[in-house]
């Protein structure tokens, strides 16, 4: 076991053994939060077998001041229970308005920046009683323990989340969660990014820049009103391509118009990873078809529970049913049934709408 310089120590009573109550146990905790009075679940006796228990005491400790031997200390495998009136918090450092649908956030979660890698996401809600919602992990700062994640107003939750402001806190934060973007070995990628998905792109274009591939970036928006994060493409990008579909900023067409004329130019690309929506990606795959290049599509747009437990990720990958949130979210492009993904994603536009709306309407409303 390698114990850090400071580590937080938990005592713990199994008041619902009536073998050992009345006494406390000290444990190791690398969970967020823990606080005294918090219901927990920890391995008890020889056999390791997980029981609930309340906590006692709760110190922070360098490793030789552990209350027992640092090799015999076992750790808390989870809160199953806060304390009443506490909740475990994850407090808004930053936040910045990209354009008038989309913010970017940097959540303090440091067990979740430890650990968090491209192209791998978080489940959050804003309040106890709240939805929970994937949304992929933005960038990290592994120093500074906190997590960006930018998300777009489209329902209810998210129009809650955007009610938020530095300083404030949301009430689950938990990550990182999915398969990495695979980076390692390439030498020459172009990222295709699409809307929101940028977002998305932007981590995985800064990851390659870093370890040194030459990365040709193509990000595509509606309008001028809708580009973001461009500076932060640029500096990460060998080359830099916008495209606006009606000619408002940059160059005018889709993002499929500059690729393919780098491909018909000559371009050899170890891979081409497209992250945007589902109609994008799916017109990435066809332009690159002919010319043999792998692609690796992101399939985040379609994810709800994030878990693998609701299926509404569900989707077909080389004839064969998978999920989104557990078996990717990345996928061979050439692989994916794109137009039944595109049709099931179309199942709750309507309950979203109506959603969205009762949740503008509460905000809206004056309080009397």
């Amino acid at each position: 076991m390698c114990i850090r310089d400071s580590i937080c120590f938990a005592a713990i009573e199994f008041t619902d053994d009536p073998n050992v109550a009345g006494h406390t146990y000290w444990y190791a905790c690398d969970l967020e939060g823990i606080e005294r009075g918090d219901e927990v679940l920890a391995p008890l006796g020889r056999h390791n077998r997980l029981q609930k228990g309340i906590v006692r005491q709760v110190r922070m400790s360098k490793d030789y001041e552990a209350p027992y031997p640092v090799y015999l200390i076992k750790y808390i495998k989870d809160i199953v229970k806060k304390r009443e009136g506490a909740t475990m918090m994850y407090k808004i450092i930053d936040r910045q308005e990209l354009n008038s649908t989309v913010t970017m956030m940097d959540i303090y979660a440091p067990l979740v920046a430890r650990k968090a890698e491209p192209g791998q996401f978080v489940i959050l809600r804003v309040d106890e009683d709240g939805e929970r919602i994937p949304l992929t992990v933005a960038g990290y700062n592994r120093k500074a323990g906190t997590v960006k994640i930018i998300f777009q107003i489209v329902g209810a939750t998210t129009a809650k989340l955007n009610e938020k402001k530095v300083g404030e806190c949301l009430s689950d934060f938990c990550g990182p969660l999915g398969c990495p973007t695979e980076t390692e070995g390439l030498k020459k990628v172009c990222i295709v990014g699409g809307g929101v998905g940028c977002a998305i792109a932007l981590p995985v274009a800064q990851k390659l820049h870093e370890l040194g591939c030459e990365v040709h970036s193509v990000i595509g928006f509606r309008n001028k009103d809708l580009v973001i994060l461009e500076q932060q493409f640029a500096e990460c990008s060998d080359k830099l391509t916008i495209m606006t579909d009606d000619g408002s900023y940059k160059n005018k067409g889709t993002v499929t118009v500059p690729l393919k004329a780098a491909l018909e130019s000559g371009e050899k690309y170890d891979r081409i990873i497209a992250i945007g929506p589902l109609v994008m990606m799916k017109f990435v795959v066809t332009t690159a078809k002919p010319y043999g290049v792998p692609v690796t599509v992101s399939m985040n747009p379609i994810m709800i529970d994030g878990t693998g437990m609701c299926g509404g990720c569900r989707l077909t990958v080389g004839g064969k049913t998978k999920f989104a949130c557990v078996d990717g979210p990345d996928f061979d492009g050439y692989e994916v049934d794109f137009d039944e993904a595109m049709e099931r994603s179309r199942m709750y536009c309507d309950f979203e709408a109506h959603e969205r709306e009762l949740t503008c309407n509460l905000f809206k409303k004056e309080v009397k």
